[in-house]
């Protein structure tokens, strides 16, 4: 933003306009993953706040260190819609696999 000077006072002028909407669209042709971290979890504790939802998903059963039990893990942080489309999408997942072989104890 740039300043403009009037009578003895300064007023914030927009530098221009921004399209948001321009500036996040994208090809799905053009998207490359690029996985940084890969962790094996057998547990999850999720959170839920107005504003967000917070998934803990963790290494157990520890390693003992100092007297105390250290668990690993990784903290993801999802809003509301992403998460309520994560759990839809594992769900219908999970169905499809549990009908054949891939899971241990599905139904063949």
């Amino acid at each position: 933003m740039t300043r403009k000077k009037t009578a003895g006072s300064e007023q914030a002028e927009p530098a221009g306009d921004i399209d948001l909407k321009a500036a996040y669209k994208y090809d799905p042709a053009e998207i490359s993953t690029e996985i940084t971290v890969s962790r094996y979890s057998n547990l999850a504790y999720i959170q839920v706040s107005p504003r967000d939802v917070c998934i803990d998903f963790l290494e157990m059963p520890g390693i003992r260190k100092g007297g105390k039990m250290v668990v690993g893990g990784a903290r993801i942080y999802m809003s509301h819609d992403s998460a309520r489309r994560l759990a839809d999408t594992l769900g219908d997942v999970l169905e499809k696999a549990g009908t054949g072989a891939f899971m241990k104890g599905g139904r063949k």
